[in-house]
């Protein structure tokens, strides 16, 4: 202790003395005036300082470095790839045994918070990667990283799905190449990896009992793969719901999830959420202007194959119910490709609704004598067989005859149904369409809905201005008479005579605007100059037939394919005809020539026209009038028969001068 004392005491005295010394240094002014220090004491002070703050730097650069706190309980692994770039891999360090509780607490909550900095961090470097320009090695980085993930996927599915889960998350991307190149390469993924059945959710029952490895690995694998693809829907719904005049690059994508929804509708209608794709496409090509629409053609060849193919009925119900909702809440402003989507139905070609018999779909039972008798036990193993056959049937989608027939009575109610609602909307586009769907469908209407269905093609016909008709007003009078004709002349389990009075009026109403029309020969398919004072030529899809040709499918109709022919009526048209061919177009007459000679030969009084000799008849001919009771026909001549002999075609004149001689020998 003495000598610790004395230590200290030198230690102080020592440095008074110093401090007396540089007091007297800084009184003066000046080091140079210092009494007993020389240069020399000075400089050698001077320089041991140098050396002292240098012996300390050097000291400071020998001193071992410490982490920051985030990387204090981490151990440095292998570093990893993570969007292109190389990251460090942190490991947590293994804890001693001797910690106490508290202490594990504390390192646990400062794990979660390290952890949580890292994935934020890994999150904005994510971002940081799609907000970068692309560069063309960014680019071909990022196919082979793809297709390394379809490459783990494709040869082992169950065992990657994680590599799946990253694909489906790659299509979310903000970064348009990472978006497009992951959307495509996963529609080839699920067309390979996608069972030939539904998967079911799993019950409470289920998801607790025990099960092999192998059964818990599938149904893991099913789950998983219901999730991603679920995702994968949902990607592809907000992709293409876009605007046609948006931002170029996502109008791009837009289209190409529009083909990788009709990819996958094509390949796995079978499988779940198969009603969400067919929204996503059915919305897409439901617009007033799909001509803009670069995908809107392919979407609805998908539709009208995926219709086609079905032969159970299932895929063409869902199709039918979602397509009536969308075209009932845009109050049917739909172009007409998209209704004539349904003339594409091959479910119905066999079927006949007035056939049914519900008799026959009763079970037949046996008489008490003629049953085998079975023990309790045998009945019981019987009855859990057929509750196997049936899970069987409903896992093989094996569908009975009476569900058959069950969907095609579904599917025939929904598509006159919407048919019905589109007539009475008066929707001017989709009138053509329909009468052509009535046309092949209506004759398995019922007797109640035939009715509705003449009732509102008649309002149509009365809603028309007779007196000043347009093209395209012509055009519907012409499609809802054949249409009407076609209905009832096809229905051959009708057994009641329907009275199409009015629809034979109409015809001989209409028959002069039908001879003045311009277009009477020709179609949109046809090829000549668009009328300049017109608005854009009208296109459609299905209704092609030529004006001339309905006119002749009606006359067909009302004379041979119906009771509605009668001696005036064949009279009143034979005068009106003629009258009507100094009009039309040369193949119009030649056709309407040979109609008048089938006409004759089956109404010999028609020959009468011809002549011009007094006849027994009250009155003169009205041609003025439009109703056929008050025309009187009977005293009508053919006098227009003497100026198409003057026919600049020789056909017709030849035809002509044919029915005169041939009406000479009916007259005798």
């Amino acid at each position: 202790m003495a000598r610790k004392k004395r230590s200290q005491e030198s230690i102080l005295e020592r440095t008074n003395k110093k401090r007396k010394q540089e007091d007297a240094l800084l009184e003066t002014g000046s080091f140079n005036d210092a009494g007993s220090l020389s240069d020399t004491d000075v400089y050698d002070k001077v320089a041991s300082k140098i050396k002292s703050w240098d012996d300390e730097e050097q000291d400071y650069e020998l001193k071992p470095r410490k982490l920051k706190d985030a990387e204090e309980d981490m151990v440095e692994g292998l570093p990893i790839k993570i969007n292109g770039k190389v990251e460090r891999n942190l490991v947590k360090r293994q804890r001693k045994q001797s910690q106490t509780k508290e202490e594990i607490e504390d390192d646990e909550d400062e794990e979660e918070d390290k952890s949580e900095t890292m994935q934020a961090s890994e999150k904005d470097a994510v971002n940081e990667s799609d907000a970068e320009p692309d560069t063309e090695e960014r680019i071909i980085e990022l196919k082979e990283d793809i297709a390394d993930l379809v490459e783990k996927i494709m040869e082992d599915p169950e065992e990657n799905t994680t590599a799946l889960t990253r694909l489906c998350k790659m299509a979310n991307s903000k970064n348009p190449n990472n978006c497009k190149f992951s959307m495509l390469a996963l529609v080839s993924v699920f067309k390979s990896i996608i069972p030939g059945y539904r998967i079911r959710p799993l019950t409470d029952l289920e998801k607790k009992e025990k099960v092999t490895k192998e059964v818990a690995k599938l149904r893991a694998f099913e789950q998983a793969l219901v999730a991603n693809y679920r995702n994968y829907i949902e990607t592809l719904k907000r992709l293409s719901r876009v605007a046609n005049n948006d931002n170029p690059v996502q109008v791009s994508l837009g289209v190409l999830a529009m083909q990788a929804a009709n990819e996958i509708a094509s390949n796995a209608s079978h499988f779940n959420f198969r009603s969400e794709v067919f929204t996503l496409i059915l919305r897409r090509i439901c617009k007033p202007n799909i001509a803009v629409d670069p995908i809107a053609e392919a979407s609805i060849k998908t539709i009208e194959t995926l219709l086609n193919a079905d032969d159970e009925g299932g895929i063409s119900i869902e199709i039918i119910r979602i397509l009536s909702k969308i075209l009932k809440v845009r109050n049917y402003n739909v172009e007409e490709t998209v209704l004539n989507m349904l003339l594409s139905l091959d479910v119905l070609h066999d079927f006949d609704p007035n056939t049914r018999n519900d008799d026959e779909n009763v079970a037949f039972k046996m008489k008490k004598k003629d049953r085998v008798h079975l023990s309790k036990k045998q009945r019981k193993v019987r009855k859990e067989m057929k509750e196997i056959e049936e899970e069987m049937q409903k896992a093989e989608q094996v569908v009975s005859a009476e569900e058959r027939e069950r969907n095609q009575a579904s599917i025939l109610k929904m598509v006159l149904s919407l048919y019905l609602n589109i007539l009475r909307n008066k929707s001017e586009r989709l009138v053509g369409s329909v009468l052509e769907g009535l046309a092949k469908f209506g004759n398995m209407a019922n007797f109640d809905l035939l009715g509705d269905f003449l009732e509102v093609m008649k309002e149509l016909i009365f809603d028309a201005e007779m007196d000043n008709l347009t093209s395209a007003e012509v055009r519907k009078v012409l499609l809802c008479i054949v249409s009407a004709f076609s209905i009832v002349s096809n229905n051959n389990h009708m057994k009641i005579n329907i009275d199409l009075s009015t629809f034979v009026d109409a015809l001989y109403s209409i028959l002069p605007y039908v001879s003045l029309d311009a277009d009477l020969e020709l179609s949109y398919k046809s090829l000549r100059l668009a009328d300049p004072l017109n608005d854009e030529l009208i296109k459609p899809a299905v209704n092609v037939s030529t004006k001339a040709e309905l006119l002749l499918k009606a006359l067909d109709h009302v004379f041979f394919r119906s009771k509605s022919g009668t001696k005036i009526r064949a009279t009143a048209f034979t005068k009106r005809l003629y009258i009507c061919m100094q009009h039309t177009p040369e193949k119009t007459t030649i056709a309407l020539l040979k109609f008048i000679e089938k006409l004759t030969t089956r109404y010999p009084e028609v020959g009468g026209l011809y002549s011009t000799e007094d006849r027994i008849a009250n009155g003169n001919f009205n041609m003025q009038t439009d109703s056929l009771s008050r025309s009187n026909p009977d005293a009508a001549t053919l006098w227009e028969n003497v100026i198409l002999t003057k026919h600049y075609c020789p056909i017709v004149v030849k035809g002509v001068r044919s029915l005169s001689t041939k009406s000479k020998e009916f007259s005798k």
